[in-house]
């Protein structure tokens, strides 16, 4: 099962405790005894919570996440998660809360330049630390940044034992070098980005006015502290999450829902009008335009999409527009059908699970009517004008299949003539890259093309 769930239980609004110790008197103007003669409506007071805490309001979090066999992500504990803050600004900061400081947990502020594996990694396994809150870097790092894998998606492309086996696992085609994999760890502590300088600021300012060592002497208490809650009831896998959800809204007054499916919708649309509730003629062909709408970030909807979605999807929207108000287009010989997927980065959830309602003659069309697949993948970054043809190599060796694929790269040289923007081959025998085609590929081979704005590896850092 490759549908994973979202927990719904995250807050994203942890607190900075600047001082634990401070004096939590209601003030001077409130009078703790006010006598039997007075009037309980003049009190007055204020709120204790407001003494000791400082609100964090410009917070990202990551949240947890589940599929078939996995949990991944991070978490709190029910009530939140507390530790001595400790500034980090250079990886040697770390061995103080790691292994030296007296005052354990410990919640690391750090700073987003260091944001790395190596660096979580080292934090992950170590008992003295309650969480970790990173700095937003401003400019971002020039060498950027990616939690995903360096061969997204493996393991449910088209390439396997099977098919391809030497393009299985990115073999010879590293996709995304910068992946660190760290969207796929399961941290045991609560992660959370500062967005705001500023609160940043105040952070530190309470870190240096109070666990600093004097003196060569650890700190004395009072000491700042800090507390982040993003609690998190799914837990284990998907199946084991939706089976707990389902006995508790079975035997429970209150049922407490631990987990929900990450679910959402396929968007398609076609040139000419297609009768949703009928079948297409298995004779007539027509030609399938793909593109994904989602992504996948490691702190909640900071920086979605980067350009790697976003420009495909707007860039098919606005072909669908141009088409729709060409003349002549209701004449073209062949229909178009224009197929927006949702859930692509998670398993290819949104093309597979068209490829099955078409399988199943749920749909109005069967694979049979598709007589060519044009995907967009990441077009925002071309160089020089220049975007890339990938197809398959694998089933270009069928004479009908290369011949097809021939004639569709033939048009596509052809329509980008005198457009300002070049398409080309790579030149050599790679496989496709990681596409919504490679899951129609798994269930009929195809004529199909790939439009992408980089040759081999990303472009997009």
């Amino acid at each position: 099962d490759p549908n994973p769930g979202a927990d719904p239980g995250a807050d994203p609004d942890p607190g900075a405790d600047p001082n634990p110790g401070a004096d939590p008197d209601p003030g001077p103007g409130a009078d703790p005894d006010p006598g039997p003669g007075a009037d309980p409506g003049s009190c007055s007071g204020n709120s204790v919570e407001r003494k000791i805490y400082i609100p964090l309001n410009r917070t990202a979090p990551c949240v947890r996440l589940l599929n078939a066999t996995h949990q991944i992500g991070c978490q709190s504990s029910l009530s939140g998660d507390t530790g001595v803050i400790h500034v980090v600004e250079n990886a040697t900061d770390l061995d103080w809360a790691l292994s030296t400081g007296p005052h354990p947990p410990y919640m690391i502020l750090l700073d987003g330049k260091l944001f790395s594996r190596e660096i979580l990694m080292r934090l992950k396994g170590n008992p003295r630390i309650s969480g970790l809150a990173v700095a937003a870097v401003s400019p971002a790092p020039s060498g950027g940044f990616s939690p995903g894998l360096k061969c997204p998606n493996d393991g449910f492309g088209v390439y396997s034992q099977d098919y391809g086996p030497q393009f299985s696992h990115c073999n010879g085609s590293a996709w995304n070098p910068a992946g660190s994999g760290l969207s796929y760890e399961d941290f045991p502590f609560p992660i959370f980005l500062l967005e705001d300088a500023n609160e940043t600021q105040v952070i530190k300012e309470c870190y240096r006015a109070h666990n600093v060592p004097r003196e060569g002497s650890a700190p004395q208490f009072p000491l700042c502290a800090m507390q982040l809650l993003a609690h998190m009831h799914a837990a284990a896998s998907t199946v084991t999450c939706m089976r707990r959800s389902s006995l508790q809204s079975t035997f429970s007054i209150n049922p407490e829902i631990v987990c929900d499916p990450l679910l959402d919708y396929n968007v398609w649309s076609s040139l000419h009008p297609i009768n949703s509730s009928g079948k297409v003629d298995p004779g007539q062909q027509l030609i399938l335009a793909a593109t994904r709408l989602d992504s996948h970030s490691f702190f909640w909807n900071v920086a979605p999409g980067a350009e790697a979605s976003v420009g495909s999807f707007v860039a098919l929207l606005a072909a669908a527009e141009a088409l729709q108000a060409a003349p002549g287009s209701r004449r073209l010989p062949r229909n178009v059908l224009f197929a927006f997927f949702q859930g692509e980065t998670f398993d290819y959830i949104g093309s597979s699970r068209m490829v099955f309602d078409m399988e199943q003659e749920k749909f109005p069309l069967r694979l049979e009517n598709i007589g060519a697949f044009l995907e967009l993948g990441q077009v925002s970054l071309r160089q020089d004008s220049v975007l890339w043809m990938h197809t398959d190599p694998v089933s270009r060796q069928n004479r009908s299949v290369d011949s097809q694929v021939r004639d569709l790269l033939a048009a596509l040289v052809n329509s980008s003539s005198g457009s300002g923007v070049s398409v080309r081959e790579p030149g050599f025998s790679q496989p496709l890259p990681p596409s919504s085609f490679q899951r129609f590929l798994r269930s009929r081979r195809l004529p199909g093309v790939v439009l992408s704005d980089h040759r081999a590896a990303f472009q997009n850092k």
